[in-house]
């Protein structure tokens, strides 16, 4: 019988531009210590697990949207406006990477346990091209974050940081695409609809020193287990910062739970439960209101890149 696949939860591509000719500096919760460690890490050797999806899965990831989806990566690295086509495509890639992880598919199953689910998404950990909640992200207003000189962004094992539920206007989606750039889906005003909109072209701010840190803090505390940071960015602030928050409030599987007219309070209270039972520790609401920013609608209020 053929081994099950070495699941690859964030694409090798993606998590190149942290690697120095030897590999990343991992930090990483050690499950027999219960204390945050380091390594090195082979630039092949993270982001993977062993059997975490099944092989038809690995080779559609691989083929269906991971061939398609690296040259829109680079194209966004190199500040070039995407075609509709492409928002499309990026806003797949986007997706299946929130339910990809080895922290979404732990809630899933959760889940599946407690309200007695059996069968499987239609579209497992893909997604699709005609999926309606791709409008969600093609067709909000996007920009991206350029790091401080002195700065950088972390990539943790859970890879976008998902503000709220999809479907709300004010929900944010963070994506580092390299240790000095960051891609943000934003949130955007009331009454916007997904379906209609015309989004502006993506925009770019430079952060002041130490911003970058500031979404650092909720990218490492929303990580599953661990996160690559390049050797050369490691020191003081990283060890002080991942020793204590890696982890701590992974990142909520939003996805597990489609609004329609419910109230999101309560569609977060079952997605707070599910987790809470999973972990078996109790977490508190969640609440990244500072990390919504208005990009593109409240641009006086904003000072190089600083959050309004």
């Amino acid at each position: 019988m053929a081994k099950p696949p070495l699941s690859h939860y964030s694409p090798k591509f993606a998590n190149k531009a942290w690697a120095d000719d030897d590999g990343y500096t991992s930090y990483f919760n050690c499950s027999y210590s219960g204390k945050t460690k380091k390594l090195p890490k082979g630039w092949k050797q993270w982001g993977r697990q062993r059997g975490l999806y099944s092989w038809p899965v690995e080779n559609s990831l691989d083929k269906d949207l991971e061939t398609i989806a690296s040259p829109i990566y680079e194209k966004i690295c190199s500040f070039n406006e995407l075609t509709d086509d492409e928002r499309i495509i990026w806003s797949q890639f986007l997706l299946s990477q929130l339910v990809r992880t080895p922290t979404f598919i732990r809630y899933e199953n959760k889940g599946r346990e407690l309200f007695g689910i059996t069968e499987k998404p239609k579209h497992d950990r893909v997604g699709c091209r005609e999926c309606g909640d791709l409008h969600y992200v093609a067709n909000r207003n996007w920009c991206l974050l350029l790091a401080h000189e002195d700065d950088f962004f972390v990539r943790s094992d859970n890879p976008v940081f998902q503000t709220g539920f999809i479907e709300l206007p004010d929900t944010c989606l963070f994506y580092p695409l390299t240790p000095k750039l960051c891609f943000v889906a934003c949130s955007m005003p009331d009454g916007w609809d997904a379906f209609t909109n015309q989004p502006n072209e993506t925009c770019g701010y430079e952060l002041a020193k130490g911003g970058a840190h500031f979404y650092n803090f909720h990218l490492a505390k929303a990580a599953g287990k661990s996160l690559i940071i390049s050797p050369k960015h490691d020191g003081i602030v990283a060890e002080k910062m991942y020793n204590d928050i890696l982890g701590i409030y992974p990142q909520p599987p939003f996805s597990l739970h489609v609004l329609d007219d419910s109230n999101s309070e309560n569609a977060f209270e079952s997605i707070r439960k599910i987790m809470s039972m999973t972990d078996n520790s109790e977490y508190p609401c969640w609440q990244p209101i500072e990390l919504e920013p208005f990009y593109q609608e409240h641009q006086e209020g904003i000072s190089r890149g600083q959050p309004a």
